[in-house]
């Protein structure tokens, strides 16, 4: 996928520049938030014909009712967009709450025609508790568009390489057994997992409402228990561990997905374009290892499995932190991850000649298992079978052909074999069942086709899709690395 731009720009990008995570739980997204919902707020009241009261300037005592004036609405709506300045001078004012010099900022400042009523029904959870909310929220149609973004790059990758042979070995019990497989069914795995989790991100997202508030006037305070406020504190921890659930997840999937790609970059069958980058080192002790993204993919991950299990914690609170609260750092290791992977898959080549000569240097020891399994019943010896086999290796004169017909020149050996001959039904019949790669195709087009299951999941952020590939040129083959000629 070389069209998406310099793995040294992404990488770098990855590492060095403020992603949208950033922005919105900066102090200017949060105090901007604040304003808005008192914004919200006083229109309510007004609607409601809420009086406030303005006190008498020599004895500070009450002197009129009013309703909320239009003039003051719009003079505090005007200044709803928190200015980098304020928040700087609040990040130095450590004695006070954030939002009580904000409230001074807007009534001093900002919006003077509000001082008598900005704090109108206005409380703690109110303005906290409902930011909380506002900023999941959007975190999550953020982090969504992120991952249909990655979707969308495994899609394309996947299809590409959807015939393209590669070698992996099945995980379980004992000793590992290699097998034949596409590269493209290997990726569109990855599509699948990551496709279910946006789907049930999607779902998280449609289940995160309004945190509620204390009643707004003095007649609803005895009316307490209509707002069910043990009920809506149930649903929020059930959501926060919900959010928790699945960015370990996320973690888990990119943990495996590292896996993979160790083995491909072990075995040389898919690469990365060298990457410089002048970002920081990932590790202080192993500076060698400091341009490595799946280095650097594996620590965002451990490192977000890590802060899901403490955000999953009802103890631990969402909404307060020293210098930066759960929930922020929840959000930007979750997309940081998504952005590596994608810097990742940006940047994969496939290594046809590496590809080859590992899968012709396993091809005997995977071709043992269904030649025994079949011509055992043709009441033949195991050893003989294996003495054959191995004369058929032996025999090969594999170094004088070019690397893509070693396996083939191997197979027409064993198929034409003096003792193999005699049952070649059966060896052929063992030979697809090693070699034959078709189901795999197959299933790259269900998960990643057309009409498959990713871009049933990608169909709301198609507009965002074409956004961020606008320009980009579709290789008409996908980009290999061959063997220089005369080798």
């Amino acid at each position: 996928m070389s069209n998406a731009g310099s793995p040294s720009t992404t990488l770098t990008r990855v590492r060095n520049s403020p992603c949208e995570m950033e922005r919105l739980f900066s102090r200017e997204s949060r105090y901007t938030i604040w304003r808005e919902l008192w914004l919200w707020l006083a229109q309510s009241q007004k609607e409601l014909g809420i009086v406030y009261l303005v006190p008498n300037p020599n004895t500070n005592t009450p002197m009129e009712e009013r309703i909320i004036e239009d003039e003051a609405l719009e003079q505090l709506r005007c200044c709803c967009r928190a200015l980098n300045y304020q928040a700087s001078a609040q990040q130095r004012c450590t004695l006070t709450p954030d939002h009580v010099l904000q409230y001074h900022f807007v009534t001093d400042l900002d919006a003077p025609k509000s001082k008598h009523w900005l704090n109108l029904g206005v409380t703690h959870e109110y303005t906290l508790e409902n930011t909380e909310q506002i900023l999941m929220a959007r975190a999550v149609d953020i982090l969504n568009t992120k991952i249909a973004m990655l979707l969308y790059r495994l899609k394309s990758f996947a299809m590409d390489h959807r015939d393209v042979q590669c070698l992996v070995y099945k995980s379980g019990s004992g000793t590992p057994a290699p097998y034949i497989t596409t590269v493209g069914e290997r990726i569109a795995g990855w599509a699948k997992t990551l496709g279910t989790l946006l789907r049930a991100f999607q779902i998280l997202r449609c289940k995160i409402g309004s945190a509620g508030s204390q009643p707004i006037t003095s007649s609803e305070q005895n009316c307490i228990s209509f707002f069910d406020k043990m009920s809506m504190l149930q649903h929020r921890c059930g959501i926060n561990a919900l959010l928790g659930r699945l960015c370990t997840s996320l973690g888990d999937t990119a943990l495996q997905i590292a896996k993979d790609l160790d083995h491909f970059d072990l075995t040389g069958q898919l690469v990365q374009k060298g990457a410089t980058n002048n970002g920081p080192p990932v590790t202080a002790e192993d500076p060698s290892y400091k341009q490595s993204p799946l280095l650097i993919l594996k620590i965002a991950a451990n490192t977000l499995r890590e802060v899901a299990d403490d955000f999953k914690n009802p103890n631990v609170s969402k909404i307060y932190g020293c210098e930066e609260y759960i929930m922020a750092r929840l959000f930007k290791h979750a997309a940081r991850v998504v952005r590596v992977l994608q810097s990742i898959v940006e940047s994969l080549y496939y290594d046809a000649q590496s590809a080859y000569t590992i899968k012709w240097v396993k091809m005997p020891s995977m071709m043992a298992s269904p030649l025994v399994g079949r011509l055992v019943n043709r009441h033949e010896d195991r050893a003989t079978i294996m003495r054959h086999l191995r004369a058929v290796c032996i025999n090969e004169d594999r170094m004088t052909l070019p690397f893509q017909l070693r396996v083939g020149r191997f197979l027409a050996r064993l198929v034409n074999h003096e003792f193999f001959r005699r049952h070649a039904d059966d060896v052929r019949n063992a030979v697809l069942s090693v070699d034959d790669v078709s189901c795999f195709e197959k299933r790259v087009d269900e998960i990643c086709g057309q009409n498959g299951i990713i871009a049933m999941r990608l169909q709301p952020y198609q507009a965002y899709i074409r956004e961020m590939t606008a320009g980009e040129a579709r290789p008409q083959s996908p980009p290999t690395i061959q063997a220089a000629p005369g080798h």
